[in-house]
């Protein structure tokens, strides 16, 4: 068959395969180029967290005395740091999502209430101001899926460290502890009942929940060997496995 110069074509020769590799090439690209962006993104998250390290290392590395108001400076720069961490994150890639908005206003009634606990009368006012924390992580975190199964569970949990603390509390104590424990198991609650994707913040608020019942134990019953060590440690870490979710925790958006 004669073929007339520029007239060729695939459907003109039977059993021809159009040669497929230019779009495998771009898909390939597009891999690679997508693999880039997440590692430049990564590389950048851990940029930001390097604030929030530091002062992590410094607070344990002082070891300041209380009460005090240098105490207190140290001993929330790190939650400051990470209210640093997503606001940068929000402005370095628009992702100032619902849950890093909240995530921020939990970590501002966080750091009132670590600057309350430095001294013993405002331990009452500290405990407030963690409660309102962590209903801001609560809003962050949603109520789906619900799996009751997983709520009555802490709940048990719950009740039984409670009657554990309970003949070591008094006065107002009572019920305030109580009702905090509660709010904590209800925070973990969320964020266990989260799909796996989001096991850091489930680990997150675990660390908190241990957190707390040292911090009790060491406050109301008889001291723990090591508890700031302890508490702080399981804190920080705790906050920062909160903080560093948030952003991804839905879709980027932006204010109307």
């Amino acid at each position: 068959m004669k073929v007339q110069a520029g007239a060729w074509s695939w459907k003109q020769q039977p059993g021809c395969v159009p040669e497929t590799r230019p779009r495998t090439m771009d898909i390939l690209e597009t891999d690679a180029h997508y693999r880039r962006n997440i590692a430049a993104d990564a590389k950048s998250r851990r940029l930001k967290l390097l604030p929030f390290l530091a002062s992590c290392g410094l607070f344990f590395a002082l070891r300041l005395p209380e009460p005090s108001w240098v105490s207190v400076g140290v001993k929330i720069l790190p939650l400051l740091s990470l209210v640093f961490f997503l606001t940068a994150q929000a402005w370095g890639d628009g992702a100032w999502t619902p849950a890093a908005r909240r995530v921020c206003w939990g970590l501002m009634f966080s750091s009132v209430g670590d600057a309350c606990l430095v001294w013993p009368q405002l331990f009452l006012l500290g405990m407030v101001a963690f409660a309102l924390a962590h209903v801001w992580y609560i809003w962050a975190l949603g109520l789906r899926p619900v799996r009751p199964w997983l709520l009555l569970l802490l709940a048990l949990a719950w009740a039984g460290a409670y009657a554990t603390l309970w003949p070591c509390l008094g006065g107002p104590y009572v019920p305030a502890v109580g009702g905090y424990g509660a709010l904590l198991a209800a925070v973990a609650w969320r964020a266990l009942a989260r799909p796996p994707p989001h096991l850091a913040v489930a680990s997150g608020f675990l660390l908190f929940m241990a957190s707390d019942l040292v911090l009790a134990r060491d406050h109301f019953c008889a001291p723990v060997p090591q508890a700031r060590l302890i508490v702080m440690g399981t804190y920080y870490a705790a906050q920062g496995l909160i903080a560093a979710w948030a952003p991804r925790a839905s879709p980027r958006w932006k204010e109307n």
